[in-house]
């Protein structure tokens, strides 16, 4: 969705000459603690600027975890303060439940994002709240969702022969693409646009975007 440039077809990602750092927080099996995401996210942090011609200024979160901690106690969002404070864009998906936000994109200081369905049209006019989308914050202060982007039926590079791909075979589209849904595909969406702002306006920082 971010970086992709599928050459069979000529699809692209929302910024496909963007650079990319993919940080690996899950085993083989999907199973994933949230030290794991505080590890990765302060890992980030510590090698934000080990690339100096290309220093990480954006950080996709197209996950979250349960419960509804208080941003002030929450390893979590201190975690992902830490890393607004140190001049990345956090970019956090709200969740698919329609209920309550994942942690940490409760956290209020960072960009939530939840879906949007475009309804297939490029006007704005006829979008609405997908269903799923996680909007209810019951801890602390109010939070409400920063933003929606497109979260529906997004194309993206298929991973032949993942678990997805075998328990989903309809949402394939050709033999290198795959259809999925949620918050996940509009914080990616999200966090493309972000770094399109960025190589406009490479001064600006987090609070600015």
């Amino acid at each position: 969705i971010i970086v992709g440039n599928d050459t069979a077809t000529g699809t692209k990602g929302i910024a496909p000459k963007a650079k990319l750092t993919s940080v690996k927080v899950g085993t083989s099996n999907g199973a994933v603690d949230v030290s794991q995401m505080i590890a990765a996210i302060d890992w980030v942090v510590a090698h934000r600027n080990d690339d100096p011609a290309n220093p990480i200024r954006v950080m996709n979160l197209s996950y979250g975890s349960g419960g509804t901690p208080d941003f002030w106690t929450d390893p979590v969002q201190f975690a992902v303060e830490q890393a607004w404070k140190a001049g990345i864009v956090v970019v956090a998906a709200v969740g698919n439940t329609g209920g309550q936000m994942s942690d940490p994109a409760t956290d209020q200081f960072i960009l939530n994002v939840g879906s949007a369905s475009t309804q297939g049209t490029l006007s704005a006019t006829d979008d609405t709240i997908s269903t799923f989308t996680s909007l209810t914050y019951n801890g602390g202060a109010n939070r409400r969702t920063d933003v929606m982007a497109p979260g529906e039926a997004i194309v993206s590079l298929r991973d032949p022969n993942s678990n997805i791909d075998t328990t989903y075979p309809a949402a394939r589209v050709g033999t290198t693409l795959f259809r999925g849904s949620g918050t996940s595909q509009a914080a990616a969406i999200t966090a493309a646009a972000v770094a399109l702002v960025l190589q406009a306006r490479p001064t600006l920082n987090p609070d600015q975007v």
